[in-house]
């Protein structure tokens, strides 16, 4: 029952990450900026103090304070975060590619990761390709939840850490998997797209009366044609 769950909750979340991301990704970066910055505030303090990680209140006071700020500095730069966020995800997918063809996560791997992500940063800031990468890292995002949703729904791999099995080796098992996984990144590439390219429909148009055209000095000068009473000029008789 539970992986039948976290299956579904995690094929949810995918599909509206992989399939309308861009709509909550500000959001998202906010709530990863408070993330980052109380784990970050609150393992300061344990090394520092030489403690239990939140051991303490002031423990927990350093993180939420460092992790509010983290996520207020999420919103003014927006752009540097995507260009960051655009490194980690090169990173993370050139050191998975190493993987993929047999060279393992050793230094070979790390390094090439490292140079990738350096560039792609580089190439965001060039270009100011801030929406597409958006686009890009939610349609990947939501892409690999979902695959990993219906592998956990079929029993393929299992959600529990202790139990879990390696999933490169069951996407290599079978190129069906991985084929789907580039199938729901280009569909959802496309439909992200569709959406914020979607022309704004036009203002509706004013029913207010036009305005009285003022009439020219000729015209002003005219007399008014319409008839008027003319005074009785008929000749009485006179009086006997």
């Amino acid at each position: 029952m539970q992986d039948v769950f976290t299956g579904l909750l995690t094929l949810v979340i995918g599909v509206v990450l992989c399939f309308g991301g861009h709509r909550f990704f500000r959001v998202l970066m906010v709530l990863v900026g408070f993330t980052a910055g109380f784990v970050l505030g609150g393992s300061g303090v344990a090394a520092f103090g030489k403690g239990p990680f939140l051991g303490d209140l002031t423990g927990w006071i350093v993180a939420i304070v460092v992790g509010l700020a983290l996520a207020g500095l999420a919103i003014p730069f927006y752009a540097a975060g995507v260009a960051v966020l655009g490194g980690v995800v090169a990173y993370l997918v050139t050191t998975g590619v190493m993987a993929y063809l047999g060279y393992g996560l050793g230094t070979l791997s790390q390094a090439a990761g490292i140079v990738a992500g350096a560039l792609a940063i580089v190439l965001i800031y060039l270009f100011r390709v801030h929406r597409l990468l958006v686009i890009a890292v939610t349609a990947a995002a939501g892409a690999g939840a979902i695959l990993a949703g219906v592998l956990v729904l079929l029993g393929k791999i299992a959600f529990d850490v202790a139990s879990a099995t390696d999933p490169t080796a069951v996407i290599r098992s079978t190129p069906l998997w991985l084929l789907l996984a580039i199938v729901l990144f280009l569909a959802g590439i496309g439909a992200q797209w569709s959406i914020r390219s979607k022309p704004s429909p036009p203002p509706a148009p004013t029913t207010t009366p036009p305005a009285p055209v003022p009439a020219t000095p000729s015209e002003a000068a005219q007399p008014d044609p319409s008839p008027t009473a003319s005074p009785d000029t008929t000749p009485t008789a006179p009086p006997k």
